[in-house]
Order: structure tokens, then C-alpha cells, then sequence
């Protein structure tokens, strides 16, 4: 069976690509818990080098700078983003995907990923607070797996909802809600606060984007999800 495990997972129309923005990013997941501190990192799924410092993972792996062409004609400046992982205590993995102008400047979102072992003395929530906060993020999600929520046969939206999708500017959507939801701009109308807040659900504003929680305690999910 199994374990328990973390999902982050945050679209933002934020320029991910700035080393301002990596440096913050960084710093805040190996500064929350010395266990979260990556130990692979790359380019791809290919995890070859080891993770040296904040300043060379910045320096070498954050924002690769990629000239493409399409039908001959040349598009705006593209990054490729980092993928990281760790194989011991906490196993987790992470990555950016960073988001890109097409011909017709149109923006398409950057992607903050990240999936680590449960445990109950992190406080993942905090780290979830930070990349929104410093995003912004157009919409967001921090939820718990367990054997509970995880299907033999899941369905398009199950299989949107365990690996943190929301469908992309092709098909935006929300498959399902986790513990925690960021709504940033796009979805301001959508959440009406202050009946969520009277119905007894904590909720919070950081830099303008409205996160809903479904309990006050993360670890609800892990220990009383019929509760959750």
C-alpha cells in the first residue's frame, strides 16, 4: 500500500523565469525543513547531477534560455524550468514549468509542481502559503493522497485531480477541491469569501488571491478523512 503523500500544485501568471523569483522559491522549501532540501536535480525526468547550492542550482538549472522557430518564424524567448527530486527522508520531487508568450502574445501560465512523502511535523501548509504568496497564483491546490482518494480505475477528473492539472489554458477547470485552494484573479468571481467563511471554513487573503481550506489542520485528511 501506498503511503500518504503531498501535492502542490500552482499555475501562476507570475515571471517564474527571474532569478529573484527562483531565489525566493528555493530558499523557502530548503529553509522550511532541512528533509525538503532536493538532492538530484535536472532537466527532465534524467536525474544525473547532485544538487550543490542554492546559488548553482540558480545558476545552472533554474531558467535555460531556449530559441525555438514556429512555421519559420521566430518566438519569443523560452525557459526551460528545473526538476528536482530527493531519495531520502522525505522522498519527494518537484519541477517548474515555466510559462511562455506565443506569437500572438498570448501568455500561457507557469507551473510549480511538487509532490513529497507525507509528514506530519512538516508544516506543508506554510510552504504552500510562501509559493502563493510569492506567485500570486492564478489558482492553486495543497492536498494529502491516501488510499482513500486513490482509484483502481480513476476517471479523467480523478486522474486531473492526483497529479495536480487544471487542464491547462486549453481546457481550464477544477476536477475536484483539495484541502487548500488559492483563487488568484481568474477565479475571483467565483469564490464568494465571506459565505465560505460564514459557513465555518477558514479562509485567508494573501497578496490578493483568496485561499479556502476545508479544515484547519492538514493532517484531518491522514487522520479523520471521513471527517475531511
Amino acid at each position: 500500500m501506498p503511503k500518504p503523500s503531498v501535492l502542490i500544485s500552482i499555475d501562476t501568471n507570475a515571471e517564474t523565469e527571474a532569478e529573484s523569483f527562483g531565489r525566493a522559491f528555493i530558499q523557502s522549501l530548503c529553509e522550511e525543513d532541512k528533509r525538503l532540501v532536493p538532492e538530484l536535480v535536472s532537466t527532465s525526468e534524467r536525474y544525473k547531477d547532485p544538487f550543490l547550492s542554492i546559488d548553482d542550482f540558480l545558476a545552472s538549472w533554474w531558467a535555460i534560455p531556449v530559441k525555438t522557430t514556429v512555421d519559420g518564424q521566430a518566438r519569443p524567448d523560452s525557459f526551460d524550468g528545473p526538476f528536482w527530486k530527493r531519495k531520502s527522508t522525505l522522498v519527494s520531487r518537484g519541477m517548474v514549468n515555466h510559462g511562455i508568450t506565443d506569437l500572438w502574445n498570448h501568455r500561457y501560465p507557469s507551473t510549480l509542481w511538487y509532490e513529497c512523502r507525507w509528514a506530519k511535523d512538516v508544516n506543508f501548509s506554510h510552504l504552500f502559503e510562501s509559493w502563493v504568496g510569492l506567485s500570486r497564483s492564478d489558482i492553486g491546490m495543497l492536498h494529502v493522497f491516501t488510499d482513500s482518494e486513490r482509484r483502481k480505475s480513476p476517471t479523467a477528473d480523478d486522474s486531473s485531480f492526483e497529479t495536480g492539472s487544471f487542464g491547462g489554458p486549453a481546457k481550464p477547470g477544477l476536477p475536484n477541491i483539495g484541502w487548500a485552494m488559492a483563487y488568484g484573479e481568474s477565479y475571483a468571481t467565483e469564490v464568494d469569501a465571506a459565505r465560505i467563511k460564514s459557513a465555518g471554513f477558514p479562509v485567508d487573503e494573501v497578496d490578493g488571491v483568496t485561499i479556502v481550506r476545508v479544515t484547519d489542520k492538514l493532517n484531518d485528511v491522514v487522520d479523520d478523512f471521513d471527517y475531511f
